[in-house]
């Protein structure tokens, strides 16, 4: 299969966009002005645009690992929760306007969520912001934003905040990076700290993992300010042995915003505000960026065609075109969002 991918369709927008995810259900872009739209992948086409929940810049979005629920929050602090209804489209099902004041453990929240991520079986989600401590909330809409409890913060740096959560796919591991370059990595089971990983001296904006069930799956990507993406082995980390990195993406020239793993999750994409998204292969030795793309303005995310994305093809066309690892979408500063295929495929 070619390693370069082509442009095949953009929807125009004036608004940047900070977030992206690419569901079963369609495209769901986050942006600046605090709306969420869904973009119709066969159509080409913004499907649905939501106004009434975010007042300011969406800053975090992460799906439940089934697609059903996805969580959103801003600038401001507020926290929403989202389901997709029979008719294809999303509806918001609980909100917070902020998470500070909760006592948890004998202690208030100080901070207010600056990043947050949904647990991959939907019932909870961790938030954090100012001094990097990581607050479990439920996600039951019921009782949604309630708190249910403090992950260990011994360890942490003085003057640290929060830049990004992550949960890995099976939702038992949870890794937060913070702005003095440090992440850290809790098992979700007992919530003990199980390593910090300290090999970037500026910021981390931007951490994944791989899927699993897949032939790269024991890999945590971290993007940094310093231009460069580390990978770390899942499984040393697992069991304390270290977290040292086994490769690193390098070739950008400015701050990496976002990594996400494609396919198998041999191939990586990367994008930065140098204005470019990368694609690197992990089963090249060495490793090696194997396409870039240029834009004309900085890239905040990308997202992969998803298993079981829909299409408005045939049943066996479908699973040809829209294979995993075959397509991603990019958007950033300039607000429009493009599809990109991989040359060896067909154009929807």
């Amino acid at each position: 299969m070619s390693l370069q991918y082509l442009e095949e369709w953009e929807v125009v927008h004036d608004e940047a966009v900070w977030q992206l995810a690419w569901t079963r259900h369609g495209v769901v872009a986050a942006r600046a002005s605090g709306e969420l739209d869904v973009i119709d992948v066969g159509e080409a086409r913004i499907r649905q645009t939501l106004r009434d929940v975010h007042d300011i810049g969406i800053v975090s979005l992460s799906c439940s690992a089934n697609d059903a629920l996805l969580l959103t929050s801003s600038m401001d602090g507020r926290v929403a929760l989202w389901q997709w209804d029979d008719s294809e489209s999303l509806q918001p099902i609980a909100q917070t306007p902020s998470v500070r004041g909760q006592v948890v453990d004998g202690e208030p929240v100080r901070a207010e969520a600056w990043t947050t991520v949904l647990h991959p079986d939907g019932t909870s989600f961790a938030a954090a912001g100012e001094g990097a401590l990581v607050v479990l909330y439920s996600a039951a809409p019921e009782s949604f934003g309630q708190a249910l409890g403090r992950l260990p913060a011994d360890g942490l740096e003085p003057g640290a905040y929060a830049l990004t959560l992550e949960f890995n796919r099976e939702g038992d591991l949870l890794a937060m990076g913070t702005n003095t370059g440090s992440v850290y990595v809790w098992d979700m089971a007992s919530h003990a700290l199980l390593l910090s990983i300290s090999e970037h001296a500026e910021p981390v904006r931007t951490l994944s993992f791989a899927a699993p069930d897949t032939s790269y799956a024991d890999h945590l990507f971290i993007g940094s300010d310093d231009r460069t993406t580390t990978v770390h082995d899942v499984q040393a980390i697992r069991r304390q042995f270290h977290g040292h990195a086994i490769t690193a993406l390098q070739g950008h020239k400015g701050w990496i915003l976002d990594v996400q793993a494609g396919g198998d999750g041999r191939i990586v994409a990367t994008c930065s505000s140098d204005a470019t998204v990368r694609l690197w292969d992990l089963g090249a030795s060495p490793v090696a960026c194997v396409s870039s793309i240029s834009l004309d303005r900085p890239v905040w995310c990308v997202a992969w065609c998803p298993r079981e994305a829909p299409t408005s093809q045939a049943p066996e066309v479908s699973t040809r075109l829209l294979a995993p690892g075959t397509r991603f979408v990019a958007s950033g500063d300039d607000g429009v969002v493009r599809l990109y295929r991989n040359a060896g495929t067909s154009s929807t």
